[in-house]
C-alpha cells in the first residue's frame, strides 16, 4: 500500500510516534480530564517539529491537521511547554498545515523561519548548560603567600634587627621579594629545604641568619595576588 508517495514502512514508524496523538485528539473526555489537572510545563516542542517535519516532507496533511488541531487544544488548555513558547508552536503548526504562497503573500513568517525560532527556544537550555560548564573550568588567577619575619641579634649588649620578606608560591617554592645581603644565604637554604608549607611556615624558615636568630612570634602571613605584589615597595 502507498499514500502520499511514501511506501508502508516509513509510515508505520511515524504512526507508531504519533499514535498518542490520536488518542489526544478522540478521546476527548480523558483528554479534558488530564488538561484541566495539569499545570505544570509539559516538554512537547522537539516532538511537534519532527512529526511536523516528517509529515509535510511525506506530503501528509491528514497527520499535519490532527497535530494542529493537537496544538491547538493544548494552546487552548493553557498547557505550556518547557522549553518553547505555546504561541510560536501554534504558529508552526498552522503554517505547516496552510498554503505557503498564502502566507508569504500575508508578510508572515514562512515554515523554516518559524522552526529556527523554535530552534533558538530549544537550544536556550543548552546554551546555558553549555555556558555553566565554561564558568566550572574557568582558570582563576593563583593566589600567592606573602611572608615577613624578624630577626636579631645582641652583641656586646647591643640589640640590632633585620627583616625578611618573601613570597611562598602554590608549589612550594619560595621567591625573594627584595634585594638583601641575607639573599645568597636564603636561597641556600630553601635550596635544601623544599617545598615550604605556608601553612606552617614559621617551622620551615631557617631559626639563625648570618648571626641573626628568628624572633619568636614575628612571623605574619597574608594570602595575596601576585599582581600585588608590582604595587608594594620593599
Amino acid at each position: 500500500m502507498v499514500m502520499s508517495g511514501v511506501k508502508n514502512a516509513p509510515y508505520m514508524m511515524l504512526a507508531e510516534r504519533v499514535y498518542w496523538i490520536d488518542a489526544l485528539i478522540y478521546d476527548r473526555s480523558e483528554y479534558n480530564r488530564c488538561m484541566s489537572k495539569s499545570k505544570n510545563p509539559i516538554t512537547i516542542a522537539r516532538a511537534i517539529i519532527r512529526i511536523g517535519d516528517a509529515a509535510r516532507n511525506a506530503n501528509d496533511y491528514s497527520l499535519l491537521g490532527a497535530l494542529h488541531e493537537m496544538v491547538e487544544q493544548l494552546s487552548q488548555y493553557g498547557v505550556k511547554d518547557a522549553d518553547v513558547d505555546m504561541d510560536l508552536l501554534l504558529e508552526y503548526v498552522e503554517a505547516t498545515d496552510g498554503c505557503d504562497y498564502c502566507r508569504a503573500a500575508d508578510g508572515k513568517p514562512s515554515v523554516e523561519e518559524l522552526t529556527t525560532k523554535i530552534n533558538q527556544q530549544l537550544a536556550r537550555r543548552g546554551q546555558a548548560q553549555v555556558e555553566a560548564s565554561d564558568q566550572s573550568v574557568l582558570e582563576f588567577e593563583p593566589v600567592v603567600h606573602l611572608v615577613t619575619a624578624a630577626y636579631a641579634k645582641n652583641e656586646d649588649g647591643v640589640t640590632s634587627g633585620l627583616s625578611i620578606a618573601l613570597v611562598v608560591n602554590q608549589d612550594g617554592s619560595v621567591d625573594l621579594t627584595r634585594d638583601h645581603f641575607l639573599n645568597a644565604e636564603l636561597l641556600d637554604y630553601f635550596d635544601e629545604n623544599h617545598p615550604v608549607n605556608w601553612r606552617s611556615v614559621e617551622r620551615n624558615l631557617p631559626s639563625r641568619l648570618h648571626g641573626y636568630h628568628l624572633v619568636a612570634g614575628s612571623v605574619e602571613v597574608q594570602e595575596i595576588l601576585p599582581r600585588e605584589l608590582e604595587a608594594m615597595s620593599f
